[in-house]
């Protein structure tokens, strides 16, 4: 018996022990694994789909004999962890179970859907699901994915949309079939915060959808832990409605008063606009469960009054004003985009915008405050998706010029430098290259390995600065 080996048969002999070392312990990690009750399990891997995989978070009375809500929850960079710490508070108080995919992110849309599917299937099997109270939560594109899957599937019963509102394709947008309850939030800063108002009319006027919008002092970002427990509430008072749970008055009652207390805070810090939405929202949500005609009243004295008319008629100017401007702002960036060259004026054109909008941002009233934010934001993300495709095509000068006014509307951000210091390498410009790289370090970035594993910082290396910067994150 020869009992030689050449090097191709030993490759794949080599090749087939992998794999099954693989299965074996993806099988063993399965088996072995301890899905802990009242805190939050790391990773999970999905029993017939172990390269699927999520974040978990089982109440402490979790047990099999029950039938538990549960929370499939989307973030746009695939965070799981962080994404179930934001729930965590509100599903400890409500038994819920808590899941966050890894694989689902921004990025195809096909590979989202597997991952959802893949943890749709594994919860349900591994758990003891209430059926009628599957629901759906995401942030920014996780935000988008999360309405399309509530509009492509008839199992999710609500979503908590976060900083994000329709999807990009109109193929998957809710229906007038759809009846899923809607609770959506959207920071004062966030450059989709008018995109949320526009959600809530599609849904008034094309969907069944039962929707709630909520405003907050913050920028593109996941509500706070606060205002996710009051969606989470929004969204039991709404299967109350329904009849998917027993009607509880003692909650009903508790509901009603912090609905009341957050209207009454608005009202005393002159915040109409918000006022009176909450006061609308209100009449509809508590009409079947308690009388509202007191209700019904203040939000009619309320309409009718000065204030509220002078109120709203700043609100409608601003929006149309903030919205003619992006326009504006995205006609400049695609003359770019199409003739792949940058003027001069241009540029001195594109760089004053946002000093003016900083300007605004530092001095203005509010409600400009606000717009200042969401179009620097907007500027932010447009071109540093402009710059990320000009990059990917070797195109660093123009690439460069978009980081570079990233740092400019966006000047905290550690990855608009990071970005811009590439760019400048890319074009052989070390001593810029290097200073845009102090700054990304002074912005907070503290990954040692980045730097060092980037391949556009080969040129940098044997500079004295560049040994400096690194010997700052040791």
């Amino acid at each position: 018996m020869n009992r030689q080996l050449n090097i191709n048969s030993y490759t794949r002999v080599s090749v087939i022990l992998q794999e099954i070392l693989l299965i074996l312990f993806c099988s063993l990690s399965l088996h072995s694994q301890e899905l802990a009750k009242g805190k939050i399990t790391d990773t999970v891997l999905c029993k017939k789909q172990p390269a699927q995989k999520y974040a978990l978070f089982l109440p402490a009375n979790y047990n099999a004999l029950a039938k538990f809500p549960a929370i499939m929850i989307f973030d746009p960079g695939g965070r799981g962890t962080v994404a179930v710490k934001a729930f965590r508070p509100a599903a400890e108080k409500y038994n819920l179970i808590l899941v966050c995919s890894y694989n689902s992110k921004n990025g195809p849309l096909n590979d989202n859907f597997t991952a959802a599917s893949a943890v749709i299937d594994d919860l349900t099997a591994r758990f003891s699901i209430d059926n009628k109270r599957i629901y759906c939560a995401g942030f920014s594109g996780g935000s988008r994915f999360a309405l399309s899957l509530a509009s492509t599937t008839d199992f999710i019963s609500g979503v908590i949309g976060c900083g994000a509102g329709l999807p990009n394709d109109n193929r998957l947008y809710p229906s007038g079939k759809s009846r899923f309850a809607y609770y959506g939030t959207a920071g004062f800063k966030d450059m989709n915060y008018l995109d949320m108002f526009d959600l809530m009319d599609f849904f008034n006027s094309r969907t069944q959808v039962t929707a709630f919008l909520r405003t907050f002092d913050g920028g593109h970002e996941w509500a706070p832990p606060d205002i996710l427990q009051d969606a989470i509430e929004w969204i039991i008072l709404q299967s109350m409605k329904k009849n998917e749970i027993r009607q509880d008055t003692a909650f009903i009652s508790l509901m009603y008063k912090k609905s009341q207390d957050r209207v009454g805070k608005l009202l005393s810090t002159g915040n109409l606009i918000d006022a009176e939405r909450y006061m609308q929202y209100a009449v509809r949500d508590f009409s079947g469960f308690r009388k509202v005609n007191d209700l019904t009243g203040s939000v009619s004295k309320l309409v009718q009054s000065k204030d509220f008319r002078d109120a709203n008629k700043e609100w409608t100017s601003i929006a149309t004003r903030e919205r003619q401007t992006e326009d504006k702002y995205i006609s400049s960036i695609r003359k770019i985009v199409y003739s792949g060259t940058v003027s001069d004026t241009l540029i001195r054109w594109l760089r004053n915008e946002v000093s003016s909008l900083k300007t605004m941002k530092e001095r203005s009233v509010t409600s400009s405050k606000y717009m200042a934010s969401r179009l620097l934001n907007f500027i932010s993300i447009f071109c540093s998706e402009q710059g990320s495709a000009y990059y990917g095509q070797n195109y660093f000068e123009l690439s460069g010029f978009f980081f570079e006014v990233c740092t400019l509307s966006d000047s905290e951000n550690m990855n608009n430098y990071f970005n811009y210091a590439k760019s400048l390498a890319g074009q052989k410009r070390k001593r810029e290259a290097l200073n845009e790289l102090s700054l990304a370090v002074d912005h907070g970035l503290s990954d040692r390995k980045s730097i060092e594993n980037e391949p556009a910082f080969a040129l940098l290396r044997g500079e004295e600065k560049f040994k400096v910067i690194l010997n700052r994150l040791k």
